[in-house]
């Protein structure tokens, strides 16, 4: 697990589950709170094995306010990766900015 301040979590988290494509395995990254094509996401599009959801805007959300609509995103996320991890069919499902969605659930009174 990648926690902390700064920079660096998700790239660390993205060098992982390219390892574990590249060997064969499949893999699933949930990012949440991010709605944006970042420059990787062009990238894995590409892999085989590599699959990745977003449930968020592209724009910054407030982690002391977060808008409604972060917070129906965040439980959206949520009850997608359930269903990823329940199934099984993943080898590796990577949740990306979990603590963030976590904060808006609490903050937001779920």
């Amino acid at each position: 697990m990648y926690t902390g301040p700064g920079k660096g979590k998700t790239t660390a988290a993205l060098g992982l589950g390219l390892r574990a494509a590249g060997a064969g395995l499949k893999v699933h990254m949930i990012q949440f709170m991010k709605g944006r094509r970042y420059s990787e996401i062009n990238s894995i599009e590409n892999l085989p094995n590599f699959t990745i959801s977003q449930h968020g805007r592209d724009e910054f959300v407030s982690k002391e306010k977060p808008e409604k609509i972060d917070i129906d995103m965040a439980q959206e996320g949520f009850a997608h990766a359930k269903k990823i991890i329940k199934n099984g069919e993943y080898d590796m499902v990577i949740l990306d900015e979990l603590n963030v969605a976590v904060v808006q659930q609490v903050v937001g009174g779920y």
